[in-house]
């Protein structure tokens, strides 16, 4: 998945500003203007803190340090930033300071591809999963009549999409299946009777409230999709929220362990296997007819 592979190298901010006693008010008024409270020493040791009009040497201590390679999703970082008062932690390469980063830089468009391109690599996972499991655009459009009747705000919500459906039939008709549908009509019909429970997944307790797993998966497509901030900025402080960084960890290990456990029940389904089967005996035959090349070719692809 893309953005496990993301580091602290990707995302710190490279362009440090260090704290230099003889032009100090200009480093109080960058603190003012970009509302921070420190600035690294020169020396890749100590930073300089802005208490009370009046910076303070101190050590930078391994609780506000991050390597360039450690990967930018790991759980302890939600505990490192949180317990980080500037919520400002100082990359390293090395001995040595290469840049600084606040969970904010979590916003960066980086991190906003590769999150997008993970849920769309899980979409259409589920896609062929149901394709494979012998469901199609009909199953579909039945299960939204079932739900229609289910009560009046389903019914006035499932009708509305049948009407909409019914408008684009001849669309519907021409793309592949399932492509008219969005990722939380495939997860809730894959959670449903309707489709025997083909890809159950339950409620989990996340800052003192109860939340599908689904409703995750489907923040983070929205969020991805239509280039919003995972962590966003509260509205009265204006400081960013911790919790919404722990919303988009929590939103991305779900995500993860959707995706392994999709891979797992397609590579495991009788026609996959079979396709497999028979795509490697071909490769077999064509480089036992014409070794070493196409032996080549094929490992090399």
């Amino acid at each position: 998945m893309k953005h496990l592979k993301l580091n602290f190298g990707d995302i710190a901010q490279p362009g440090i500003l260090y704290y230099d006693k003889e032009v100090e008010k200009a480093c109080i008024n960058i603190c003012e203007t970009l509302n921070i409270d420190n600035m690294p020493d020169y020396d890749s040791t100590h930073y300089f803190e802005l208490e009370n009009g009046q910076f303070k040497k101190k050590v930078i201590e391994p609780e506000n340090k991050l390597k360039a390679g450690d990967k930018i999703f790991e759980d302890f970082l939600i505990k490192k930033f949180d317990a980080d008062t500037n919520n400002v932690l100082f990359v390293f390469k090395g001995e040595v300071l290469t840049g600084t980063v606040h969970f904010s830089d979590y916003n960066q468009t980086k991190v906003l591809h590769a999150i997008q391109d993970d849920v769309l690599s899980f979409e259409r996972n589920m896609r062929q999963y149901l394709f494979l499991k012998n469901f199609r655009n009909e199953d579909m459009l039945e299960y939204f009549k079932y739900r229609a009747g289910k009560n009046e705000h389903s019914r006035r919500y499932y009708e509305g999409r049948l009407h909409r459906l019914e408008k684009r039939k001849d669309e519907l008709n021409q793309l592949g299946e399932f492509q008219m549908f969005d990722l939380k009509d495939l997860l809730e019909f894959g959670n449903d009777s309707q489709s025997n429970h083909l890809f159950q997944y339950t409620k989990i307790d996340l800052q003192g409230r109860s939340i599908h797993e689904s409703t995750l998966v489907n923040s983070l497509r929205n969020m991805a999709m239509h280039g919003k901030n995972p962590v966003e900025l509260d509205e009265e402080s204006s400081v960013y929220s911790i919790e919404s960084l722990e919303y988009l960890f929590k939103g991305l290990k779900t995500l993860e362990t959707f995706t392994y456990r999709i891979e797992k029940l397609i590579a495991d389904h009788g026609d996959y296997q079979k396709s497999v089967r028979m795509d490697n005996r071909s490769k077999l035959e064509i480089i036992y007819q014409h070794h070493p090349k196409a032996l080549n070719y094929f490992i090399s692809n």
